[in-house]
């Protein structure tokens, strides 16, 4: 992610913050802040249909992207941030002050989410993933948003569905606030997802259309106003099975892990997820 993007989501947060952070539980606990609809927001507050027992003891703030929840963990509004692994990297490594845990306290997979009215659709997809061409396309586009130096060109996109060419299009749901996944430059899109998107338009000849929303309507929106696919770092779980049908996977090693302000010695020492978990059940 670029400097410029940074700035931007840390100038809004400065204005915004106090009002998007939504308190779960009561203010006296250690508390959390999180992305509105990700795994970190279960993780934190407990949901038996992901598989997560939650906390009691602690309270979470969520908040509509990872940028906001740095920002209040650095205003002092929460104690830490539980965010996928990536974006956590990529915000420590350009906001100064904060630092990730290096402890994964869960492991997820990535895929794209397809109207359930499109198993077509979603085998093709399959396909593209299979093979050979794709597979080192996609170690070249994780490599590059590796490099903190790279200039991401923004993909190819309309920003709006025509129902009169439904057939000709590929409408993509997601939500650009997620760097190095999706974000923007500009006006326009890029990030490692987008990039996805492009290669799988350009390969079943359709006109790329993104559709930018919040993250907790991007499964949901799938099927409707003629959207065929959710990809926006979307964890693979039985509950977003109920929306949409998913491809397989593209991304095995999502996380998530802990940020913390570098002054903070709470989890120093810690290696193991058991240990944090610990920690986190006494605070």
């Amino acid at each position: 992610m670029k400097k410029s993007l940074v700035l931007v989501l840390l100038v809004v947060a400065l204005v915004t913050v106090s009002v998007l952070g939504f308190t779960a539980c009561n203010n006296n606990k250690y508390t959390i802040g999180v992305q509105k609809g990700t795994t970190g927001e279960y993780y934190v507050k407990g949901d038996s249909d992901w598989g997560y027992p939650g906390f009691s003891n602690i309270s979470y703030n969520a908040y509509d992207n990872g940028g906001l929840a740095v920002q209040a963990l650095k205003n002092g509004a929460v104690n830490a941030v539980i965010i996928d692994e990536a974006p956590a990297k990529t915000l420590a490594a350009e906001i100064e002050g904060i630092k990730v845990i290096n402890v994964v306290l869960t492991t997820e997979k990535y895929g794209i989410g397809v109207d359930k009215n499109q198993d077509t659709l979603k085998n093709q997809i399959n396909e593209i993933f299979a093979t050979d061409e794709f597979k080192t396309f996609k170690a070249t586009v994780f490599e590059n948003y590796e490099n903190e130096n790279y200039q991401p060109t923004p993909v190819v996109a309309a920003t709006t569905a025509d129902s009169s060419k439904a057939a000709q299009q590929l409408v993509v749901a997601t939500n650009a606030e997620f760097p190095p996944f999706e974000y923007k430059e500009g006006t326009g899109f890029v990030g490692i997802d987008m990039e996805i998107a492009a290669f799988i338009a350009n390969k079943l000849n359709l006109e790329l259309v993104i559709i930018d929303m919040d993250f907790d309507s991007v499964v949901t929106s799938v099927g409707v106003n003629n959207i065929d696919i959710a990809l926006s770092g979307l964890t693979i779980n039985e509950k977003r099975k109920e929306s949409v049908n998913f491809t397989d996977s593209y991304y095995e090693e999502a996380a998530q892990v802990l940020i913390v302000l570098e002054s903070d010695t709470t989890f120093d020492g810690l290696t193991t997820v058991e240990q944090i978990e610990a920690k986190l059940k006494s605070l």
